[in-house]
């Protein structure tokens, strides 16, 4: 039989959750204990442990979906400050765990930076940025890999990962290995239809760039994307 876990006032001291901290780690706190901290105190019916146990049965990825209102309607004890730090917890751990946090592409000397070292100049590569509305980098994907020459992609396999990742913008590199990397009409073509399939599904093509590895072109800065 399980057994019931006790409430914050029970514990000695040596047990509650900053003195645990204090004299073992965090590693040794459980999940409630560690919030159990961050919210600091709990409401005159309900102490804080008990009130963080409560809140963590739902599980931190429900959590984090939850705005402030919907916890403070959810959770007796969950006020204004308490749901804004639970808030402020899950953003935080997305952050932490964002692998593209502080990754910005704000002009065509960025994407070229960010992509350089990711393509092989034996094989044609396509690779599509999702940007967020301040360009900020959600997410790459490698969208297509062709031989030294050809390289052959559909818009849809673009806009799928920009719907899986619900960005704004959407940049397209692709290199032209030991080429010029001057757009070929096959390049202007492709560019033109993957803009207009961008259009009918609500997000924007902001740049085209083409690399041989060491020289590149932005279509918009030459023009190319009207």
């Amino acid at each position: 039989m399980y057994q019931r876990s006790k409430n914050i006032r029970e514990m000695p001291s040596s047990l509650k959750p900053r003195e645990k901290l204090l004299q073992l780690g965090a590693g040794a706190l459980t999940e409630e204990e560690l919030l159990a901290l961050v919210l600091g105190s709990g409401t005159r019916d309900v102490d804080v442990l008990s009130l963080s146990r409560e809140v963590l049965r739902i599980g931190w990825q429900a959590l984090s979906s939850l705005s402030p209102q919907e916890l403070m309607e959810r959770f007796k004890g969950i006020g204004e400050a308490k749901a804004c730090q639970i808030k402020a917890i899950t953003e935080l751990a997305k952050r932490i765990n964002d692998p593209y946090e502080g990754v910005f592409m704000n002009n065509p000397e960025d994407v070229h930076g960010f992509i350089k070292n990711k393509l092989d100049n034996r094989k044609e590569y396509l690779i599509a940025l999702y940007l967020s509305p301040t360009n900020r980098l959600l997410a790459h994907e490698v969208i297509a890999i062709g031989r030294m020459n050809a390289l052959h992609a559909e818009p849809k396999e673009i806009l799928y990962h920009a719907v899986v990742n619900a960005c704004y913008g959407i940049i397209i590199a692709h290199n032209h290995p030991k080429g010029n990397p001057k757009p070929s009409q096959e390049d202007l073509d492709f560019t033109k239809r993957v803009k207009r399939a961008c259009e009918i599904m609500g997000f924007e093509l902001l740049d085209h760039i083409i690399t041989n590895g060491k020289d590149w072109v932005s279509m918009r800065k030459e023009g190319y994307l009207w």
